[in-house]
């Protein structure tokens, strides 16, 4: 019986990770539509930020879903064995 409550608690943990991604992403989608020709120092900052919170996002949901027995090889090691 744990072992169930531990793979839902997991389960819970990877589909709220995979939504703070989303959200993060969503972010990141909205201020690329109010960023103008002229970057501002403001904006840097911004961006900063909105990419340090996807970085921190990401790494939850990598988390979370190895915890489910799920990984995904580097995208280099990927694109190299398409590429032989």
């Amino acid at each position: 019986m744990a072992t169930r409550h531990t793979d839902e608690a997991d389960l819970h943990r990877a589909r709220a990770a995979a939504k703070e991604c989303e959200q993060v992403a969503g972010q990141l989608a909205d201020f690329a539509d109010r960023l103008s020709a002229a970057v501002t120092p403001a904006d840097l900052l911004e961006f900063d930020e909105l990419v340090a919170r996807e970085a921190t996002a990401m790494s939850r949901r990598v988390e979370a879903f190895q915890r489910l027995g799920l990984s995904v090889g580097s995208l280099d090691a990927t694109g190299s064995a398409d590429a032989a």
